[in-house]
């Protein structure tokens, strides 16, 4: 039987214009190992203030990020807005960087391989063996540096 929490599962809601969704970190690792596990595309993004207003000043960024399968509230401030605006009832953000662990660890667990994009080959030399550390059963689908930096 499925716990409900206050809040998640009520979709996306508008931040000044930009769609972030109402989820906490149980229901957006769900969502995200739940594309996998069926090989569908899932476009996620953990926005903060800062992504909001880009989005708020840049109709073309804010188009890109209404697109986005899944917004997640990053920063408290969105987080705040949620709850303030939509009565989300959000107790927490759900912060990109845990997220990513929460997500690792559950492919881990389920024996899905997980590709890793962006950085810098320095920087990704040095996060492969620490994630193998942290989860040994973890399969790496492939690792690329960023193409987007000089």
């Amino acid at each position: 039987m499925a716990v409900a929490r206050a809040g998640v599962g009520q979709g996306k809601r508008s931040v000044l214009g930009v769609l972030v969704d109402v989820t906490d970190y149980t229901d957006a690792t769900e969502r995200i190992i739940s594309a996998a596990q069926e090989r569908r595309p899932y476009a996620v993004t953990a926005l903060a203030v800062h992504g909001v207003m880009t989005g708020v000043q840049d109709p073309a960024h804010n188009a890109r990020l209404n697109s986005f399968d899944l917004v997640t509230p990053d920063g408290q401030p969105v987080r705040w807005a949620l709850n303030l605006v939509h009565h989300a009832g959000l107790g927490e953000r759900v912060y990109g960087p845990t997220l990513t662990l929460k997500v690792l660890e559950r492919a881990a667990a389920e024996g899905l391989p997980v590709y890793l994009y962006g950085s810098t080959e320095p920087t990704l030399e040095r996060l492969v063996p620490a994630l193998t550390k942290m989860f040994p059963a973890l399969q790496f689908a492939g690792v690329e540096a960023s193409k987007f930096r000089s």
